[in-house]
């Protein structure tokens, strides 16, 4: 079953050859609680950890919904809602950052709006590697298919002073699917054969 693992997996690919990007890449298991702005500070410090070197601009997908059928015995394509931030730092360089600095003050000279417009560049090249990349593998007809046009399929959102370190960007809120196969991982037909069906409710009648 392609499932969680090959998301995070093949976004992380995608993003290991975005030049802002670099790879910055991190899921978050809490559910996206940690997107507030009172949390996202403990994201960075126990979930990311950067080794050596930049650990902006980067990417946080929130745990992806699904829904699907999950019954079609051929298979089906199960419909994904994925929510990522592209994420930097406002107004001040950090480590190693790319920003044009003010010689004056060592902050950067970017505003809010050119942090929104650069991050927002990153998410747009993003979504169109990969459509192109969906097709150019063939990917349409067997494993990823990239969701429709529509204004409620693919939302971009500006976010701004995230967390103590003041991260601004935006939010992408975007539809994928994945197709299931028609495997039965956890059962085998005898397993199924032997399955009892209860006579009668088991719990008993009392007062209520």
């Amino acid at each position: 079953m392609t499932s969680y693992p090959f998301i995070e997996a093949f976004f992380r690919n995608v993003l290991e050859k975005s030049k802002g990007i670099q790879g910055r890449f991190h899921l978050c298991p809490r559910y996206g609680l940690e997107i507030n702005s009172d949390q996202l500070e403990e994201v960075l410090k126990d979930d990311v950890r950067p080794d050596t070197g930049r650990k902006y601009p980067l990417v946080l997908m929130m745990p992806p919904r699904s829904q699907g059928r999950f019954t079609a015995p051929e298979g089906e394509w199960e419909k994904y809602r994925c929510v990522l931030f592209f994420l930097t730092p406002t107004y001040y360089t950090g480590n190693n950052q790319v920003k044009v600095p003010n010689k004056t003050t060592g902050t950067s000279t970017h505003t809010v709006p050119q942090d929104w417009h650069d991050m927002k560049r990153c998410a747009v090249s993003f979504l169109r590697v990969l459509d192109k990349v969906q097709i150019q593998k063939d990917l349409v007809q067997s494993t990823f298919r990239l969701g429709g046009s529509q204004d409620q399929e693919r939302m971009i959102d500006p976010v701004s002073f995230i967390g103590s370190e003041r991260i601004s960007g935006i939010r992408l809120d975007f539809t994928f699917s994945l197709f299931v196969g028609c495997e039965l991982e956890d059962y085998n037909q005898e397993d199924i054969n032997s399955i009892t069906i209860p006579e009668a409710d088991p719990h008993p009648e009392h007062k209520l």
